[in-house]
């Protein structure tokens, strides 16, 4: 009689605890759900129990980070890895999206120390010598980084971001020929990807292909990779150069919808619309101060939208406005230029 009733105790205990226990993956898709709607902190809460009871499994960690990383909170999105990297998670994953955090941040000598770990931890890992492929790139070592590129492709042969990433490499090392070649075939083969559509008007920039051909393929890039930062700024520099203005104000617009807080972005569209001023229109002159009082909003300290606003107020006719400007402008940034915009404004409120 007490066997039973201890065989029966064991049997409740243990229908408790597996209960308790929920499945691993299905907890990571309900912090998957909690964070698509907005519950971050519910998101964490159960990525915190996958942690707790499944210490092993790696995207708790690194979902975890990422929804910090999110959060603006850099120390804690890297602390979470490194608690992965202790309870014995893939450690080339893990080591692999602490380099992506410094990568993103501008940290390339910490990025670069992190992925080439986690290569060496597994150098099977595609992701991790893609990643290592893209740094060295950056620091404008082309051939090991081809060396990277290549290895990933023996891996994964079909793989889109290690073909898009040797190109831009080649392109870089000024093989264009071969990079264009490569790029054909991946906007042939994927072609509702936007990457390989940017790249490839990149390296057609170098060549004798005409302006719409590259235009066209911008546009397709942004069109389906609208978050490809890299691909825009390329893409706003090409129509900085000597294209349609209306055109270029279009695409910085875009641009700047997809980007608000993107002060550069701002500048050269005031400037678009300071040089239409001058060629058509006072009138685009107050689309121009918007875009200066915008830049000011994100960072009240950005001399070059003060300096700008100098100039549009000369423009305007307004000396006194144009000498305020001017002066905040050389106070937060002293150089020639800004005194000499300070001296042109003093001498036209004269």
């Amino acid at each position: 009689m007490g066997l039973n009733r201890w065989l029966t105790m064991t049997l409740m205990v243990l229908f408790i605890f597996t209960a308790c226990s929920e499945d691993p993956d299905i907890l990571f898709s309900k912090a998957e759900t909690e964070a698509a709607l907005g519950s971050r902190q519910k998101a964490l809460n159960y990525l915190m129990e996958i942690q707790k009871s499944f210490p092993e499994y790696t995207e708790a960690y690194l979902f975890a980070a990422q929804l910090f990383y999110e959060d603006h909170n850099q120390t804690e999105a890297v602390a979470q890895c490194k608690r992965g990297l202790d309870a014995q998670a893939d450690s080339a994953q893990i080591l692999r999206y602490i380099g992506e955090i410094y990568h993103l941040s501008g940290s390339y000598e910490n990025a670069y120390q992190y992925y080439r770990m986690a290569v060496n931890a597994d150098k099977n890992n595609v992701d991790a010598q893609i990643s290592l492929g893209y740094i060295l790139n950056d620091k404008d070592l082309y051939e090991p980084a081809l060396v990277h590129f290549d290895k990933a492709l023996e891996l994964d042969s079909a793989n889109y971001k290690a073909t898009v990433g040797k190109a831009n490499t080649l392109r870089n090392s000024g093989n264009t020929a071969a990079a264009i070649e490569i790029l054909e075939e991946a906007v042939t083969n994927e072609p509702m990807e936007g990457a390989a559509y940017g790249a490839l008007a990149m390296a057609q920039e170098l060549t004798a292909v005409e302006d719409k051909v590259i235009l066209d393929n911008y546009a397709l890039a942004v069109k389906l990779s609208s978050k490809d930062r890299v691909v825009w700024n390329a893409y706003v520099d090409f129509m900085m150069k000597d294209q349609d203005q209306l055109q270029a104000v279009k695409v910085l617009q875009n641009y700047l919808y997809h980007f608000p807080e993107a002060i550069e972005g701002r500048h050269r569209l005031a400037e678009l619309y300071i040089d239409l001023a001058r060629t058509e229109s006072l009138s685009w002159l107050d689309a121009a101060r918007q875009q200066c009082e915008q830049a000011l909003i994100t960072d009240n300290d950005d001399h070059y939208s003060h300096a700008l606003l100098a100039r549009i107020y000369l423009l305007q006719e307004k000396p006194r406005l144009a000498i305020l400007e001017a002066q905040l402008a050389f106070e937060i940034h002293p150089n020639t230029e800004y005194r000499e915009l300070v001296d042109q404004a003093k001498f036209f409120s004269n």
